[in-house]
């Protein structure tokens, strides 16, 4: 199917998204266009990264806690082209390349800091179950979506590599978080996609030494290409210990991994 021209006077009603139903009943359906609210955008979906979260809610019907209710349109790390702009002027024009913030902030009874929404109770995620009527993800060929979610891409850039945008934010973050990295030795454990993002956000950042651990062969191998200097197995315990890193990441979301992190730390760091 042929994308739009711009300025796009047409929408289609309808166009084909990655559909989970259940573990293991994963479909590509003809979902409905929403009708874009005057805040919101029609973007062309060019590339979308599968995170972990879609493998769980495909494989096995829930991400976690966060359960398949009902069908449930899949995918958050996603990058277009923006086909209508939002009808009160609000974010990109018509043919811009845009990235997408995938959260929106939402109130609820439990207390959160006013200046980080990110851990609002009540802030919801593109494809997520984790609130029931679920979050609807974007793969899919158009999505509405509000304006406030869209970051426009540097020129130069391709689509495909800015695929990585999203979860390469979360490592930038992660780093940023640590302070000033530059000269100092690093431990990441968990070698898998954010892992990897962190060891390249260290290295850009000027670490000094950086050692990837996982349990795994392929994302240690990974790991190297993008910066690591050393690479250990998760269950070499006495020499993730001596790393004795001043910064360490703990990427692996396991509490096998967080013992390791806090074993792998120097005193103070």
């Amino acid at each position: 199917m042929p994308g739009f021209e711009w300025p796009c006077t047409e929408l289609p009603q309808s166009g084909p998204a990655v559909v989970a139903h259940a573990a293991g009943d994963l479909r590509i359906e003809d979902v409905p266009l929403k009708a874009p609210a005057a805040d919101e955008a029609v973007v062309e979906i060019a590339y979308g990264g599968i995170c972990g979260s879609d493998l769980h809610y495909w494989m096995h019907g829930a991400a976690g806690e966060s359960i398949l209710k009902d069908p449930m349109v899949l995918g958050h790390e996603i990058v277009g082209t923006v086909v209508r702009a939002a009808a009160d002027g609000s974010g990109p024009v018509a043919g811009t390349r845009v990235a997408v913030h995938p959260a929106t902030p939402g109130p609820g009874e439990a207390r959160y800091p006013q200046d980080r929404p990110n851990l609002s109770p009540g802030c919801t995620y593109l494809g997520s179950a984790a609130r029931h009527p679920h979050t609807d993800g974007a793969f899919s060929r158009y999505a509405t979506l509000p304006a406030r979610m869209l970051r426009e891409l540097p020129a130069g850039l391709p689509l495909r590599t800015a695929a990585l945008v999203e979860p390469a934010s979360v490592a930038w973050h992660a780093v940023a978080r640590a302070g000033d990295v530059a000269g100092k030795t690093a431990l990441v454990i968990g070698s898998g996609p954010i892992g990897a993002l962190v060891v390249a956000v260290l290295k850009r950042a000027g670490a000094a030494k950086i050692t990837a651990v996982d349990m795994h062969d392929k994302p240690l191998e990974i790991a190297r290409a993008v910066g690591a200097d050393e690479v250990l197995k998760g269950d070499d315990a006495e020499a993730i210990a001596a790393v004795e890193a001043d910064v360490v990441i703990e990427s692996s979301g396991s509490h096998f991994g967080l013992a390791s992190a806090i074993k792998g730390a120097v005193r103070g760091g």
